[in-house]
């Protein structure tokens, strides 16, 4: 098949194919959506539950991959008529990344946990990510939790400025205005060398003027000129015009396994044909046969590199873990063919929420979730779904142990209240620490080193959440050897065949493709 790069639209055009190819790469190109045949559409039977991609022979250009694997699943060939317009920096070259870093870094030092200056540099797997993402311009990087991804969207801000275009704006999208908070901080140190306490330290390399996008008083750095950066969420960001994002040179998304969302998509779809690149980064991102990576990609672009939690786990670079699956039998039949027969009747999501509220009232799962947390004799976090069910965790523990320091965090507490819990966290000396936090605020991107509990105390089946959960454990520190998880599996009974069961054997999958070590034991309540 042959195919011509429409610039002004930044999409893929079919310039030549047979029938069948064409017709085959409209298959390929279009998949059902994720739970479509819950949706009321597809019930109805006015939907197939299908979304597609390919567009009277058009394909956005972030699919450019999929269209190359189409062709080959066909055996047909991938032209691009005028390949010398498509949008990759040729010039570009791994050894440059690498000898920018050299220098750029050269008199970076950081404080390690004893409060000593140490020798700083990117790890290779940071430097070697950045370059493909300077060098393919639209696309997605997959790199584990923990793996530097706040200093990777640093190197390619810092090299483009310094190497293709001084005058470049930078917009940095993240999923919550926690992680606002810490990219603002995070880019600032790496831009004055991590060392400002440090005497001797170099003096800003980079002009930076950098802003935050956000309700709760956003800052500014720099001088009172257009920011160069700026960071803001997307719920943030959402309202704002398009002429706002025409302006920037390159648009990054952290956590961009979330870029299905509507949002999102209307947002990144207001910068094409005037960003020079566009670029995520996730440690999960959703399946390759699936209709989200489609969506993803349609916006970003390709993934290019994945860095694993094996590969670097294997290289000291995260802190080894250890997953305790803790099978909890509530032995009641009762209740167990009760909801059997619910879900038989076509009720799933009623028989769910059974089960949800079952365990939530139960007070032996309670006392267990209890003994665990009194055993942890190191700073641990616990996380929740159900706000009620995470206040009447927190009520509990903070009354029975007393001990150990407690804190709360959901979606309702002011982000100044959350950066002070997260400093509190970090810290290892005196009384253990516990924080109690919902999946949405604490699952993904914050970063504490100083974790080295975690227990889930409500259920999850998606891997994007279960494996960020897990990261927060895996920075490291220097007083941890192994990040302990702790996954409480609920079952009413021997034949384990009720939902949330279900939800573990999708998360043991998860472990097994990912290779994470875990070993399960089963408890009677």
């Amino acid at each position: 098949m042959r195919f011509r790069y429409d610039i002004d639209t930044e999409e893929l055009v079919v310039s030549e194919s047979t029938r069948t190819e064409y017709h085959q790469l409209n298959i390929w190109l279009t998949r059902h959506v994720k739970n479509y045949k819950y949706i009321p559409a597809f019930k109805m039977g006015v939907w197939n539950g299908k979304q597609t991609y390919f567009n009277n022979g058009r394909i956005n250009l972030g699919l450019w991959k999929e269209c190359l694997k189409g062709c080959q699943e066909i055996g047909s060939p991938f032209i691009i008529d005028n390949k010398d317009d498509f949008p990759i920096n040729r010039s570009i070259t791994l050894e440059s990344v690498r000898e920018f870093c050299r220098d750029f870094f050269k008199n970076h030092k950081i404080k390690d946990d004893q409060g000593k200056w140490v020798d700083f540099h990117p790890y290779d797997h940071q430097i070697e990510t950045a370059f493909k993402i300077l060098k393919n311009r639209y696309c997605l990087a997959e790199v584990a939790t923990s793996g530097g991804k706040t200093l990777i969207i640093s190197i390619v801000y810092f090299f483009t400025i310094r190497n293709i275009d001084p005058s470049a704006k930078i917009l940095i999208i993240v999923p919550s205005i926690t992680l606002v908070t810490q990219f603002y901080d995070a880019i600032v140190d790496s831009n004055i060398g991590l060392n400002k306490d440090y005497d001797g330290g170099n003096p800003s390399p980079i002009d930076l003027k950098i802003e935050e996008i956000m309700s709760d008083r956003p800052r500014k750095h720099g001088s009172k000129e257009d920011p160069n950066i700026y960071i803001g969420t997307y719920q943030s960001l959402e309202k704002f015009p398009e002429e706002f994002f025409k302006k920037f040179h390159t648009i990054s998304v952290d956590e961009s396994h979330g870029a299905k969302s509507k949002t999102l998509i209307s947002i990144l779809k207001k910068s094409f044909n005037s960003a020079y690149s566009r670029f995520g980064l996730s440690g999960t991102f959703p399946p390759d046969d699936s209709c989200e990576i489609l969506t993803i990609q349609s916006v970003i672009g390709p993934k290019i590199t994945e860095v694993s939690a094996n590969e670097l786990r294997k290289k000291g670079i995260i802190t080894p873990m250890d997953i305790k699956v803790v099978i909890m039998n509530h032995n009641d039949l009762d209740f167990s063919e009760r909801v059997i027969q619910i879900r038989k009747g076509g009720y799933g999501k009623e028989a769910l929420e059974i089960e949800k509220d079952y365990i939530h009232q139960s007070t032996k799962r309670s006392n267990l979730i209890k003994k665990i947390v009194s055993k942890c004799d190191s700073n641990t976090l616990l996380l929740f779904h159900t706000i009620e069910y995470g206040q009447q965790i927190f009520n509990l523990l903070s009354k029975e142990i007393t001990d150990k320091d407690f804190y709360y965090i959901d979606g309702g507490i002011p982000n100044k209240k959350r950066e002070d819990i997260k400093k509190e966290m970090e810290r290892t000396e005196g009384r253990t620490k516990v924080l109690i936090a919902s999946y949405g605020t604490l699952s993904t991107g914050v970063s504490i080193n100083a974790i080295f509990n975690i227990v889930f105390v409500d259920s999850f089946k998606s891997e994007q959440i279960i494996i960020q959960s897990i990261g927060r454990a895996l920075r490291l520190h220097s007083d941890k050897s192994v990040a302990n998880i702790f996954d409480l599996v609920d079952v009413f009974s021997n034949d384990m065949s009720n939902i949330l069961y279900n939800h573990f054997t999708e998360r043991e999958k998860f472990y097994i493709k990912r290779q994470y070590p875990y070993k399960s034991i089963k408890i009677n309540l």
